[in-house]
């Protein structure tokens, strides 16, 4: 090709490329706000498998996009790209999509199925032809590809800033139709200035989608019709979607509400996180307006009565600030994840919430974990009261950002920022009936204690519950006999449960095990034959939410309470993806090979075998990288934002960096093609040695620091990830240059199937077995 043509068609490749993974990211935000997150993740496979669809068209169809039809044939997949966002997103929106009650449920989920895929097939068409039919250099197309991905990560991660996520897809329309103008280009056509007025449009209707609350929006939102006269405000960003209702005047919410508290009304605007974590913002002038709070079991702390400095993990709507300034603290800091909520009290809801003017009140934007691991400050109160959510971040539907809170080793940072009489309270969900997330906590709180050299853990604990909430209280020192007696005297007095204090054992037989254990071997022991796993998450397992044990299947999934359900649900869709990703697989490859009728001679043939296995494998292995990656390092920078905007981009951009250099690589020679297998495959390993001491060593560096030093670990591993696919491209194209499609097609499938395969692993078995794997497949 020309010069100029050459630019052209990489920089077509390069959009498209951009546009492919904006949009698959957005999907993933959006789904987790319709539906529920363990769906969300759904549309990752569902994307890649669109693409793979794609692919095997061009191969069985390879007339089409062969010589100079395939330029054709690549502006029209442009067109079709462009104008099915937002066909799609307009279908996705009004689909009620949910669980799997009835038949009609199944049907609905297939079509949201095929709409989700719409898009990606048009992609996959382009990617594929450019990638296999154009003569140019492997390595600098693929280079512009995987670049072009790793631009889509920052799109996104800017994009859900200033635009809602409907608003963003219809970016993406733009950017479809402005490949288009490449690629028409690389034809040398005249129509470039049709393709850029459609570029312009998208545009325009996606600002002017973002300025409207009643533009293209989810009609059902958790299997719920949304009623905008309700709403007051909707904000988004890369891992949430809140939004704020008209203000109410009733009973105050409570979590374990006392029944003695009165019924005295409360000015509030209630507020969902992603249409179903909920909280609320109350009117605050006076300790009146909030003396409420003292009925709320999540507070039952605060009448031990220690005073000074608390510290609020999870500051929502500002509740538990509320309660720590009701129960006279000096100062209190609110460590929030998400930046929309501290906005909303800081601005909008400035006077109404009464906590941004106070000079004892100080809100921080920023994962508790890596925040407190910096800071030195130190509290006689720290309360995480209920943080969880259902919410799919940017980075990957089954990151739930909350888990790094939920680790042996964060629990051990939250305790050490106690003062020596400080105490740390954890409210969860309870049942009476099943032990549930109580076997959970309480395991982690002994084994949080037991690194911590205390001999007696149970000394040091006390649960107290009401209804299904408990709230768990950790302490430095022994509870004293003053503290046990103001415990008894509160519970009596607000009706609340003792379940254990340091004198009284629970009844339950696996709790009292639990709590009697004085050693790391004796709480595996105590908690080995629980039909749900109680085993203390740690870092290189932090799925707290994650109970459930594979040979207790159906007993786990008939649990209710919390988010037990949700969650063990999630796991067992998992399983069920994991089915229908193969079946599907197997019709996406072998049904169009038995249509295109290839000879039974080259199916025989042993290179051609070869050729399939090994772009199996880089498939299998690069998506095993990639999602362990994201993992470790999301607890390591503590926050979901730094996963998808620096550390997804950083791999995929080495990625395509490895892919440019290896044209300028004899990797295709002995001893070259033994050489660089096994150099990736220890690099694997390596990672991951690297990434559990950066865990246990730099928790406390600067944010700043912290990424840094995560972009010099995986850049060099992401370029030797880099070689593979082009290496394997110029080895097959000599003796199957027809097939290239299909290799192609067969490395998408292996991705999709293991992008589902890789998350079952890592929640199963922990995320360091990612990594083993990856380094087989690679060597």
């Amino acid at each position: 090709m020309k010069n100029e043509r050459s630019i052209a068609a990489y920089s077509g490749l390069f959009l498209i490329a951009l546009a492919s993974l904006a949009i698959q990211i957005v999907l993933v935000r959006l789904l987790s706000v319709i539906t529920w997150y363990h769906l969300a993740f759904f549309s990752i496979s569902i994307a890649m498998l669109g693409m793979t669809a794609g692919a095997i068209q061009v191969y069985v169809q390879r007339g089409r996009f062969d010589g100079e039809n395939k330029i054709e044939a690549i502006t029209r997949a442009c067109v079709g790209f462009a104008l099915s966002i937002p066909a799609s997103l307009i279908l996705l929106c009004v689909l009620p999509i949910g669980f799997y009650r009835s038949i009609l449920s199944l049907i609905v989920l297939f079509v949201a199925t095929l709409v989700c895929a719409w898009p990606f097939y048009y992609a996959g068409v382009v990617i594929t032809t450019v990638l296999t039919r154009f003569n140019a250099p492997i390595g600098r197309l693929y280079a512009s590809d995987l670049t072009g991905a790793s631009a889509g990560c920052l799109i996104v991660l800017g994009g859900l800033e200033i635009v809602d996520a409907p608003s963003l897809m219809l970016w993406c329309s733009g950017i479809g139709a402005l490949e288009g103008a490449c690629f028409d280009r690389v034809a040398q056509s005249r129509s470039v200035r049709r393709y850029i007025a459609f570029e312009l449009l998208f545009f325009l209707l996606g600002n002017l989608n973002a300025q409207t609350p009643y533009g293209v929006r989810p009609m059902f939102v958790k299997e719920k019709f949304q009623r905008l006269s309700y709403q007051i405000l909707e904000r988004w960003n890369s891992f949430s979607r809140v939004v704020v209702y008209r203000q109410q005047y009733l009973p105050p919410p409570l979590w374990g509400g006392s029944p003695i508290a009165g019924v005295e009304k409360i000015f509030f605007h209630g507020m969902t996180i992603d249409g179903a974590a909920g909280t609320a913002i109350r009117s605050f002038a006076s300790l009146r307006d909030i003396e409420h709070l003292r009925y709320d079991i999540t507070n039952v702390g605060y009448y031990l009565n220690r005073r000074g400095n608390a510290c609020i993990i999870g500051v929502g709507g500002g509740k538990d600030i509320q309660s720590a300034l009701f129960f006279g603290h000096d100062a209190v800091l609110g460590i929030e994840v998400n930046p929309i909520f501290v906005d909303l009290l800081q601005n909008e809801f400035r006077d109404f919430a009464g906590l941004a003017n106070r000079d004892d009140v100080t809100f921080v934007v920023d994962d508790a974990r890596s925040f407190l691991s910096q800071s030195r400050a130190q509290f006689s109160v720290i309360q995480m009261a209920l943080i969880d959510t259902w919410a799919a971040t940017g980075a990957g539907a089954f990151s739930l950002s909350e888990n790094a809170l939920y680790t042996v080793e964060a629990w051990q940072t939250f305790l050490s920022r106690l003062t020596e009489d400080g105490v740390f309270t954890v409210s969860r969900w309870y049942s009476a009936e099943h032990i549930g997330e109580t076997g959970r906590v309480l395991s982690l709180g002994v084994e949080s204690l037991l690194r911590l050299d205390v001999k007696r853990p149970a000394d040091h604990m006390a649960l107290i519950t009401i209804g299904n909430i408990s709230t768990l209280l950790i302490c430095r020192q022994p509870l004293g006999e003053g503290d046990i007696n103001r415990l008894r005297q509160v519970c009596e007095e607000l009706q609340y449960q003792i379940v254990h204090v340091p004198d009284h054992l629970p009844a339950e037989p696996i709790l009292r095990q639990i709590l009697s254990a004085q050693s790391t071997e004796q709480l595996a022991e105590a908690v080995a034959q629980a039909e749900l796993d109680y085993s203390p998450p740690t870092d290189d397992n932090p799925y707290f939410f994650n109970m459930l044990k594979l040979n207790h299947i159906g007993t786990a999934l008939s649990l209710k309470e919390g988010v037990i359900s949700g969650n063990l649900r999630a796991l067992a869709t998992l399983l069920v993806l994991l089915i229908v990703l193969g079946v599907l697989a197997v019709a996406t490859i072998g049904v169009p090979l038995w249509l295109a009728h290839r000879p039974t001679t080259l199916m025989r043939t042993r290179g051609f075998w070869f050729g399939a296995l090994y772009f199996s494998l880089i498939g299998s292995a690069f998506m095993f990288v990639e999602i362990a990656l994201i993992q470790r390092l999301n607890v390591f920078t503590g926050h979901p934002i730094y996963s998808l905007g620096i550390l997804l981009f950083t791999l995929i951009a080495s990625t395509g960096m490895g892919s440019f250099v290896s044209d300028h690589l004899p990797l295709t020679r002995r001893p070259w093609i033994y050489v660089f297998p096994v150099t990736t495959a220890v690099s694997v390993v390596a990672l991951n040695t690297v990434l559990h001491y950066l865990l246990s060593h730099m928790m406390a560096e600067d944010t700043t620091i912290k990424i840094l030093v995560s972009v010099l670990v995986i850049f060099p591993v992401g370029m030797l990830m880099g070689l593979f696919f082009p290496t394997g491209m110029r080895l097959v194209q000599s003796h199957y240059e027809d097939d290239t499609p299909w290799f192609w097609a067969l490395n998408g499938i292996m991705g999709v199937l293991c992008s589902a395969l890789s998350v079952f692993v890592y929640i199963i078995f922990g995320i360091s077995v990612n990594f083993f794997i990856a380094a087989v497949a690679y060597e």
